[in-house]
């Protein structure tokens, strides 16, 4: 499975069904998307005008919180659901009323989330970066045991320092932290 990052916390997955999470992108993704998938209620987590073209010809899954404040038609969701063989966790972002985690194929999208899910076979994470939560990023690695955790959803002209210090951070206690370059794709 190819995931390729689009900005912010936009996460392309290619697979038999193209998959965009949280859309709010910087790069647009390559190929028509099946299924939109939204991790909570916060502006930079999905786009109504970026999203416009693909609205009435995309499933939306979101918390209902999300679906509400945008206004839009799509299928609510919580922890513990299934949406096509992938899988909806819980998840704690900072300030939103209501928020998931997605776990597709090894690959877990956490969000704005410090806190993660028990999830087995977690081969890959995408993370937030926020300084103050590196201790809390680095305990919940040390349980989930990922092959690969990337950094993502943070400012690349103002806050790569961020990234670039939860890598330096993990990569010092053993844990295998990459950063992406806007747009690059990788397997998971």
């Amino acid at each position: 499975m190819k995931v390729r990052w689009l900005g912010n916390a936009c996460l392309e997955v290619l697979s038999e069904r193209p998959v965009l999470i949280d859309p709010h992108f910087f790069v647009k993704p390559n190929e028509s998307t099946d299924l939109l998938l939204v991790t909570h209620e916060h502006d930079d987590h999905f786009s109504t005008e970026k999203c416009r073209d693909m609205l009435q010809t995309t499933r939306i899954y979101a918390p209902k919180t999300t679906l509400d404040k945008f206004n839009l038609e799509g299928v609510a969701v919580k922890a513990g659901d299934k949406i096509d063989g992938m899988e909806v966790l819980e998840s704690h972002c900072w300030g939103a009323r209501e928020s998931v985690s997605y776990f597709i194929n090894g690959l877990l999208h956490a969000g704005d989330s410090a806190r993660f899910p028990s999830a087995d076979n977690v081969k890959t994470v995408f993370t937030a970066c926020f300084p103050e939560c590196y201790n809390d990023y680095l305990q919940a690695f040390k349980k989930l045991r990922p092959n690969l955790v990337i950094p993502f959803h943070y400012n690349i002209e103002k806050a790569l320092d961020d990234a670039k210090g939860l890598k330096k951070r993990l990569n010092r206690e053993g844990i295998k932290c990459r950063l992406l370059e806007l747009g690059e794709s990788i397997e998971v």
